[in-house]
């Protein structure tokens, strides 16, 4: 009777109509709401540049990498007891050495970090660089010069302490690049040497290729002014953000033999990306592009690190452990026993990316270098081999020094 009578009723059935339709229009709103967040997440996440707001970044803290620090657990890794922890330092030139300066002191004990003593291995007979060398030695106490010459950081290397192999011309490391290696080392005690996640080298070079990690810079093609700052705020500024537009021929690629510009031309993001025409892209797609050891491989890679390094976006770049790669590995920032400094040296006698380093990488009976390579901690090395007909004719060096100067260097002085 209750039910037949309040169907009857007009004003009970009026009712149940409106929250019928009350039910249908929230669940309409709340699919478009949804739909249009997910949409807005999606591109704040490959493409934020395209939203006055990145609601990725309001979300999560996208400084946060997706894999712990350290090897396993989370948390703080104290400095492990019962040896010393030694980073070994070819050098050659002191312009890009001060600026790893500033990291290594950051890592010493004295301020909190993992590194006992440092010894720089001279590899120069530049009496400036020479000169600098022994001024900061000499108000260190925990730095120390050995013998010069090459391979003499795997010479000197005692069983009994654990080495850090730190080209000296490193730009870059994370707070936790030196702890997580060390970590990764001790927890895989089989692994001849476990790397640094160090960018575009080696067998990570296709891997900081992809497309999201590398960005399609191009390089300065003539000066753009920036009138409403002055020449000292643009040398000490080394944020990609406030770079200005590309500007170019829609002809133009990076091609092979590319030479550079003019000196300390910059690399800059076109308002609208082509898939061929940037270093990388015309590496992977074309036959007239750069092989990917070029500088101009490098310059990108180098600019869309500052850029992610700005937007607190290294995840990226980041995995756990990749065991026993394929292709040869960076030397320039790895951990390892002094015992087993003969044996790497072997490995790695001949220069990295040479036919014969790629040969030897694998043993006859297929067997490759118990070496690892931990994704979780970044470091990036500044290599320029052709000197300034190649990256040496950027603004890289100064870039890396402002940020050193403003985020590191204050804290270790």
């Amino acid at each position: 009777m209750g039910r037949i009578s309040e169907i009857r009723d007009v004003e009970s059935h009026e009712g149940q109509t409106r929250s019928v339709w009350r039910d249908w229009a929230s669940i309409v709103i709340g699919s478009t709401v949804g739909y249009m967040c997910l949409i807005l997440i999606i591109v704040g996440y490959f493409h934020p540049s395209l939203l006055p707001v990145n609601p990725v970044a309001l979300l999560f803290n996208k400084e946060v990498s997706p894999f712990f620090a350290f090897s396993q657990g989370a948390g703080y890794f104290p400095k492990p007891d019962g040896f010393q922890i030694i980073a070994l330092v070819p050098f050659t030139y002191f312009e890009r050495t001060e600026i790893l300066d500033c990291y290594l002191r950051r890592n010493l004990v004295q301020n909190h970090g993992f590194l006992d003593k440092v010894v720089f291995i001279p590899q120069t007979d530049d009496k400036a660089s020479l000169e600098w060398l022994y001024s900061i030695v000499s108000r260190t106490e925990e730095y120390a010069i050995a013998p010069s010459g090459h391979e003499m950081d795997w010479k000197i290397a005692h069983g009994d302490n654990m080495y850090i192999r730190i080209d000296g011309d490193t730009v870059f490391m994370e707070d936790h690049t030196i702890p997580t290696i060390v970590k990764t080392k001790l927890d895989n005690p089989d692994t001849l040497m476990v790397s640094a996640n160090v960018i575009n080298e080696g067998a990570l070079a296709a891997l900081h290729s992809h497309p999201g990690v590398a960005l399609p810079y191009l390089p300065e093609l003539y000066h753009v002014e920036q009138p409403s700052r002055s020449k000292s705020q643009l040398r000490h500024d080394w944020r990609a953000s406030s770079l200005p537009t590309w500007e170019g021929p829609a002809s133009f690629r990076v091609r092979k033999g590319f030479q550079p510009p003019f000196e300390g031309h910059r690399w800059l993001l076109p308002a609208e990306p082509r898939s061929d025409r940037d270093p990388i892209s015309a590496s992977i797609y074309t036959q007239l592009g750069p092989n990917m050891t070029d500088w101009t491989v490098a310059a990108q890679q180098h600019y869309s690190f500052l850029r992610h390094l700005e937007s607190k976006d290294l995840a990226r770049y980041k995995f756990p452990l990749w065991v026993d790669p394929a292709e040869p590995t960076s030397k320039n920032f790895g951990c390892f026993w002094g015992k087993d400094a003969g044996v790497l040296r072997r490995i790695f006698e001949h220069e990295l990316g040479s036919e014969e380093l790629l040969r030897s990488w694998t043993d006859a009976d297929g067997n490759k270098p118990r070496i690892t390579i931990d994704g979780k901690g970044l470091a990036s090395h500044y290599s320029a081999s052709q000197g300034a007909s190649g990256l040496d004719a950027t603004d890289l060096v100064d870039r890396y020094r402002a940020y050193a100067q403003e985020r590191v260097c204050r804290d270790t002085r």
